[in-house]
């Protein structure tokens, strides 16, 4: 083998003799090496795109578990799903490893989120939800939102893969006594939030091409969904991106919607607009200072707070619902930074953090008022339990 000192050698005399060379090459040398300029600035751009990659993919694995468990995955086929290439008619399901079963929680990926990218954006997200004690599987389906319906079909996907693996208990370590849970990234939360319109709202899609495509397993299955998280939403008030506002009403369903002063792909003020939209009692939003779109596929710093929604509405955690209600240092709002007043995505250009109760209680209480508003119709509940008036 020669020696360091041998190369380094040899790399000078060649230098030398470059130096040497004539200035001006004639034009079949230049024929020659043009192609090979262009392979090799091919070859350094290729080199950097994966290595941004590995270095996405390695920050998002690191930032991943925060919860008590170790988790494990494994991928599995659903037939059903909407997916170009057959490969990606998968789900791949992140769950503890530990003995005994668990309450499950489906994962919905954004637009471009799917097939081989979802490795890149939503693993460590995925593992982080599972360490908190769930079974959590996303379907790898939909690659690109062009794939269903611009993402107005996604809802079913979601669908399909947990009557599929209720029709196969064994395939995952679920714990089937318990109800589910649903988050959902960019186009990945507007499947949750049209999963809850549809659990709360019998008729919602009923006007649409998609009616005919939810099945009664699917409407059973969405009974026991209690409570959703839309992270970084789309605007439900788009008719491009929501296929039947009028019956969008979301009314029973817990939802926590976040955003983040930083995302500037959704339009300003739209996750504000879908938190009022909605109707239900219990619900929460945040907008957290500095955070972007991708805050999920990069940092998913909201990642524990998912976790703790979802145990708080679905199983009843009372620890945990004090993560998102309290004030404690530990707590939503003295954990994540706020968005502060003014900045972009706040809500009524003041409101960066409301948490509402169907106790009637809010945190912060001078924003309670903001809590009454639901639908764009401006629904409220009365101060009976059981009636809703319309404005």
């Amino acid at each position: 083998m020669r020696s360091f000192h041998s190369l380094h050698m040899q790399s000078t005399v060649v230098r030398a003799g470059l130096l040497e060379q004539p200035l001006v090459q004639d034009e079949k040398e230049k024929s020659v090496d043009r192609p090979c300029a262009v392979r090799v600035l091919r070859g350094c751009s290729c080199c950097a795109i994966l290595l941004v990659c590995l270095i996405l993919f390695s920050l998002n694995q690191y930032l991943a578990q925060d919860g008590l468990y170790k988790v494990i995955c494994k991928t599995v086929p659903v037939p059903g799903l909407t997916a170009f290439v057959p490969l990606f008619r998968t789900a791949r399901i992140w769950y503890p490893k530990a003995e005994g079963t668990f309450p499950l929680h489906v994962l919905a990926h954004g637009d471009l989120g799917g097939g081989a990218f979802f490795w890149l954006g939503y693993a460590g997200f995925q593992e982080q939800l599972a360490s908190y004690g769930f079974v959590v599987p996303a379907y790898l389906s939909c690659w690109f939102d062009t794939e269903c319906s611009n993402g107005q079909a996604s809802f079913l996907e979601a669908l399909k893969t947990i009557t599929f693996l209720e029709r196969h208990p064994n395939v995952a370590p679920v714990d089937w006594t318990k109800p589910y849970s649903a988050s959902g990234h960019s186009t990945g939360a507007r499947a949750v939030l049209m999963l809850a319109a549809l659990r709360d709202n019998p008729a919602f899609l009923d006007n649409t091409t998609f009616a005919s495509e939810v099945t009664p397993d699917m409407r059973t299955a969405l009974v026991k969904l209690k409570g959703v998280i839309a992270d970084h939403p789309d605007p439900m008030y788009d008719e491009k991106q929501n296929p039947d506002i009028p019956n969008f009403r979301i009314t029973e369903t817990p939802v926590f919607v976040i955003t983040g002063s930083g995302d500037w792909i959704e339009p300003n003020g739209s996750a504000w607009r879908d938190f009022q939209m909605i109707s239900s009692r219990d619900k929460v939003f945040i907008n957290v200072h500095g955070a972007g779109h991708m805050e999920p596929n990069l940092y998913h710093s909201e990642g524990p707070f998912v976790a703790f929604f979802a145990r708080a509405f679905a199983l009843g955690d009372v620890s945990a619902r004090a993560k998102i209600y309290g004030e404690g240092a530990d707590s939503l709002q003295r954990t994540l930074e706020l968005a502060h007043a003014g900045d972009y995505n706040s809500g009524a250009d003041k409101v960066a953090f409301l948490a509402c109760s169907r106790d009637k209680t809010a945190v912060p209480h001078g924003f309670a008022s903001y809590c009454d508003q639901g639908n764009d119709d401006e629904l409220i509940w009365s101060t009976s339990e059981e009636v809703i008036i319309l404005k």
